[in-house]
């Protein structure tokens, strides 16, 4: 059974890049699970005895079981996640006689300084969401709440928390703490950033591409030279003790194409031997941001041991990986790697717009997941998409199209690896701050460090990780928190 879904996963990961990076417009998902069909019959699934403990052969059976089950998912979605891909890669929208790519349009609402045209393009975009991607999306829920039913007997909630073996209460329970306890700060950062990028706007009446705007960043755009961040990062990956191509085992794709998705991605194509880094160019931080997130994930999956089992190789928490690229990414908020690595020389005023982006996304993706909680128990409906927009404007203070809430669900609730990511990655900074000083990341004892724990691939969860690995008993935002109150 290994040997064929190591087979199916190549498979797999090699059509969604092709199709994600532009190079094709059709996935041919279907397929794949046509030819590895029997991996996916629910009696595999019940083949594999739940796990006991928490003994490494445990943790072995737990990923496999979340892996079948998952596998069992996209086998049922097959055909509709061939049906998104195609409808993403060959939509077209028309705005005043132009004609834009789908996938170009957030980058193109970003971008654009008058508040109007932001607005007719995000009335365009929002037209394909809710005319040709959404009802593939409720289609595909529908699907998995069934396979939730037959596994497990139960609503899809609670059949992705057993399976994942995270406590969803407890961490709700933290986030809507996290939302109280950082609402004044986020109000007051929301006021001064706001009146920088979106002058004369009354920001009680800011919509989602307003913020999207802010967070651009344009005013900052000159620091970050697009020329530069390879060659740059490439001297940090070195300086400490690592190669940024892991020995040729991780290609970059940083190149711009029209059909290439605009949300960066890192594909596993073969574990550690062939890692893609996908990146659609757009200019400024958020390059920069992204390129050290990907490069994250990519240097993880890299560094992976090929002598581990199949189960931590490719399978596991994914909140694992999720926390080594944010553990890269969050260099973006570190006045040292600003000053040495990008050659800021007074990066105050950025630190600070780097940590209101940071808040912006932890309250969002709290909000996620009550939001996703409620969707996947309650079940789709009419309510629910006034909910989704009441939440998500709630924690961020911008209007939120009631278009986007059922496109905007993570698949298996992978908002909850973010989530648990972030509280992983501010760890590990303290730890590498405990270690090798501010300046971990130009350090040559740094990189052996974190290979060492790359080569586990996702042997453990964040939980374990954290415990065993960096002696710390219990994971909490406090760590991060602690970076983003240092910046505001």
């Amino acid at each position: 059974m290994r040997a064929e879904i190591d087979t199916f996963l190549e498979a797999l990961e090699r059509a969604e890049w092709l199709a994600l990076s532009g190079r094709s417009d059709a996935a041919g998902v279907e397929a794949i699970y046509d030819r590895h069909a029997a991996l996916f019959e629910p009696e595999a699934f019940h083949a594999v005895e739940p796990p006991e403990g928490d003994s490494r052969d445990d943790l072995q059976r737990a990923h496999l079981r979340e892996f079948l089950a998952e596998g069992i998912e996209g086998h049922r979605t097959r055909d509709l996640r061939d049906a998104y891909l195609a409808a993403e890669a060959t939509a077209v929208v028309e705005v005043d006689g132009e004609r834009i790519p789908y996938r170009r349009m957030p980058v193109r609402i970003r971008q654009e300084p008058e508040r109007a045209v932001r607005v007719t393009l995000d009335k365009a975009r929002l037209k394909v969401v809710e005319k040709e991607l959404n009802p593939i999306s409720l289609e595909t829920t529908l699907r998995k709440h069934a396979v939730a039913q037959e596994l497990l007997d139960t609503d899809y909630d609670d059949y992705c928390a057993r399976l994942s073996g995270v406590d969803f209460d407890a961490l709700e329970s933290r986030t809507a703490a996290l939302l109280a306890e950082t609402a004044d700060p986020y109000d007051d950062l929301l006021a001064h950033f706001g009146r920088r990028a979106l002058p004369g706007l009354d920001l009680r009446e800011m919509w989602t591409h307003d913020l999207a705007r802010m967070f651009h960043g344009e005013e900052f755009a000159l620091l970050f030279p697009g020329e530069a961040m390879v060659p740059g990062i490439e001297r940090m990956v070195s300086a400490m003790g690592l190669d940024l191509t892991a020995g040729g085992r991780i290609e970059l794709d940083i190149e711009e194409r029209q059909s290439k998705t605009p949300r960066a991605f890192c594909a596993t194509v073969r574990v550690p031997e062939e890692i893609k880094l996908v990146l659609q160019p757009y200019g400024g931080h958020d390059d920069w941001s992204t390129f050290l997130h990907e490069l994250g994930h990519a240097l993880h999956f890299a560094n992976v041991d090929p002598a581990q089992p199949l189960e931590f190789r490719r399978m596991g928490d994914n909140g694992v990986t999720e926390g080594w690229a944010m553990t890269f990414d969050h260099l973006m908020m570190l006045p040292s790697f600003l000053r040495r690595v990008v050659g800021i020389s007074d990066p105050e005023t950025y630190l600070r717009f780097a940590a209101f982006r940071e808040l912006a996304a932890l309250r969002r993706y709290s909000a996620k997941l009550s939001y996703e909680r409620s969707l996947h128990r309650e079940g789709p409906g009419p309510a629910r998409a006034d909910e989704y927009a009441t939440r998500l404007s709630d924690a961020t203070r911008a209007r939120t199209p009631r278009q986007l809430w059922i496109e905007d669900v993570d698949p298996h609730f992978y908002c909850v690896r973010y989530l648990r990511a972030w509280m992983f990655a501010g760890t590990v900074h303290a730890a590498l701050r405990d270690r090798y000083d501010e300046d971990w990341f130009l350090n040559p004892r740094s990189g052996p460090f974190l290979a060492e724990l790359w080569a586990l691939g996702q042997e453990g969860r964040v939980e374990d990780l954290a415990r065993d690995r960096l002696g710390v008993e219990s994971l909490g935002f406090e760590p991060l928190m602690d970076m983003i109150d240092e910046r505001i």
